[in-house]
Order: C-alpha cells, then structure tokens, then sequence
C-alpha cells in the first residue's frame, strides 16, 4: 500500500515560522485540514466494502491491524460518486480514533492560510466547518473531521436502525 505521512512538522527552520496545512478539492469546495491534524495518505487498496450501505460508506481497510471506516466525502455531501479504483484514502486521527475519507486526487500544501472574515458557511459544509481562509485569492473552508465523523456515524446509524416490516 502506498502511503505518504502529510501531518505538518512542527519545526518551520531557520527562516521563520509559517503555517503548512494541506487542503484539497471536493466538488467545487476547497477543503483545508485543521492545524496540526495527523493525517496519512495511502492509495486506495484493499477496501473491504459493506454489502447495502449507502454511497458515502465506502467500507473499512486494514491499518496496522485496526478496522478503520472509509466515507466518500463528496459522495456525503451530495456532489458525486467518488471512485474507489482511482481515488486517495485520507487517514486522520490517531488510532483508535483513525478513520478515512475518499479523495479523487491528493492533498496539497497549503502555506500561511489567512483568516478570511466571517461569512455565513455553504449549507454543505455547515456543522463540519470550524473556519474559513484566504489562500491565492479563493476560500477554503476549515473541515473538523471530528464532527464530520460523528454526523457520519449518527447518519449511518439513523439509516440502518428502521426494522424492516
């Protein structure tokens, strides 16, 4: 499994300090991890897919040992299938807490995001953004993957909890 490590050092070097996040695009959204989150990066290998789930529960994998879910985060959000063959699995979070979205192309270095002024967030992203920057003249939106993880796992359950008749 091919893996990259994108968590930011915490050392700058000698010529200052800066701020190094990595963000990515989900549809039309531009989506920027928060400070000092643990994130790995790995091609999406050897997913073990869940039978009659919906779209945006691509599965689990097997990460050093822990089962560790995978959502399809535009799928989420309503903007496309991503395709599991083609896409990068994003791994945040420590264990046991580790868990993954589906990204259709990897992460890039984002250098001293700055805060942009406070404006109501796109109904996409409200409830799993906790800020928004400026970065080359267009906004990123601050995704808390903590948040963004529960709603998932209180969706699924909410899915899954009806009886059949």
């Amino acid at each position: 499994m091919e893996q990259q490590n994108i968590t930011p050092a915490s050392e700058a070097g000698p010529q200052g300090s800066y701020d190094l996040r990595h963000g990515f695009r989900v549809g039309f959204l531009q989506i920027l991890l928060q400070s000092q989150t643990r994130s790995e990066l790995h091609r999406c290998e050897r997913l073990c897919s869940i039978p009659d789930t919906p779209d945006w529960f691509v599965g689990f994998i097997n990460h050093r040992g822990d089962a560790v879910p995978v959502y399809d985060l535009a799928a989420s959000l309503g903007l496309g299938i991503t395709d599991p063959k083609k896409g990068w699995l994003l791994l945040l979070d420590a264990p046991p807490a580790t868990a993954a979205v589906l990204l259709q192309e990897t992460p890039q270095g984002i250098t001293n995001p700055v805060v942009a002024d406070a404006a109501p967030y796109p109904d996409l992203v409200d409830g799993i953004c906790s800020g928004q920057y400026l970065y080359r003249n267009s906004i990123w939106f601050e995704f808390d993957h903590r948040a963004y993880f529960s709603r998932q796992k209180l969706r699924f359950t909410k899915t899954h909890s009806a009886i059949p008749a």
